[in-house]
């Protein structure tokens, strides 16, 4: 495998690239039913001087689109945070302003993103509209306010560093895919789409993958996996 460093050489390679996963599998000849739409995640911090909640709150998801949903967190330093969004992104690293930059990926991810807007692919153009009005921060607070009795949204103030989420939308269905897909054959492994329980599920699926192919001696071409997540 070539980078833009270096050659590296491999008798196996598991790609696990995130926001590239499709990428460099595609150069493995794989992932050609898939490509990656990255959505940004932003959480608004509590600043208040009190305490405003114990626990993690959560809404009932939507079945849907389960990846949605203001929900409040508690972090490990005791921050209350509210969020995440789930807004288009224009670039696969589309972090802040225009750092990151990359031309053909803003052209590539616009036409996906007018398809789906154009045929409402799982409410894609209401999806994106509800999102991008979270900016506006009482709107995004007062989704917040249907899970507690009260709250003082004042105390909701700082924005925190955005991440961007690697969804993996099926080109041929249209559809997001909520499910780990793996690609791949005894010369490589290509995790496509680690959703959003990949933390709690990520020992049990990293012993899936090495048992499944990292450790396999099988003589399979070619091999994809769907793996719902519930089952780990």
């Amino acid at each position: 495998m070539r980078t833009s460093k270096r050659t590296i050489k491999a008798k196996k390679i598991i790609n696990a690239a995130g926001l590239y996963a499709d990428r460099i599998a595609k150069d493995f000849g794989y992932s050609k039913n898939y490509t990656i739409i990255p959505f940004k995640g932003i959480y608004l911090k509590y600043k208040g001087t009190d305490n405003p909640i114990r626990t993690n709150i959560y809404p009932v998801p939507n079945l849907k689109n389960p990846f949605l949903g203001v929900h409040y967190t508690i972090t490990v330093d005791g921050v209350t945070k509210i969020g995440p969004t789930s807004i288009p992104a224009f670039w696969r690293e589309n972090y802040k302003g225009w750092s990151n930059f990359r031309f053909r990926e803003l052209c590539q991810i616009l036409c996906w993103e007018a398809k789906l807007f154009l045929y409402n692919s799982f409410g894609f153009s209401s999806l994106a509209l509800d999102e991008i009005k979270k900016y506006n921060r009482n709107y995004f607070t007062g989704l917040a306010t249907k899970l507690v009795k009260s709250i003082d949204t004042t105390g909701f103030r700082e924005w925190s560093r955005p991440g961007i989420r690697a969804q993996l939308l099926d080109v041929h269905t249209k559809k997001l895919l909520m499910d780990f897909v793996v690609e791949g054959d005894k010369d490589s492994v290509h995790v496509l789409n680690a959703v959003s329980p990949a933390f709690t599920g990520s020992m049990p699926f990293a012993s899936w993958v090495v048992d499944n192919y990292a450790e396999s001696n099988q003589k399979t071409v070619e091999k994809t996996d769907k793996i719902d997540n519930e089952i780990l």
